[in-house]
């Protein structure tokens, strides 16, 4: 017999309470960016349309990743794939905090993209 995968008191809350705090922070991160594109332009030394991948390039990473999360879900479980996105996606956002070039900050938004929570 399978288990119920509907959760009852405390570990609710926390699943809840987990969810939408990651969901906020993917909606702040891409909120930063698009507010942020002047300040990149002028710390990293790019064009715009060098700042303009910044944006595709998470927009890639989500693509390349959003049809594989059922089978990525399969594979290794639902709470396994959820902790693995949280933990891709706040190492790359670090990493893009600290990218010392514009082409860094495209290859760490790519891989956020990817690290992107599924919800489901």
């Amino acid at each position: 017999m399978q288990d119920s995968l509907v959760e009852y008191g405390a570990r609710r809350v926390i699943i809840t309470i987990t969810a939408i705090l990651c969901a906020l922070l993917e909606i702040v991160d891409s909120t930063i960016v698009n507010v942020a594109l002047n300040e990149m332009k002028g710390n990293l030394g790019a064009t715009l349309s060098e700042v303009g991948w910044v944006i595709t390039a998470y927009a890639i990473g989500n693509v390349i990743i959003v049809p594989m999360t059922s089978w990525l879900s399969q594979q290794f479980g639902r709470r396994n794939y959820f902790a693995a996105s949280i933990i891709i996606f706040t190492i790359f956002s670090f990493l893009c905090g600290n990218a010392t070039n514009i082409w860094e900050l495209v290859f760490f938004r790519l891989m956020q993209g990817i690290g992107e929570e599924p919800f489901w």
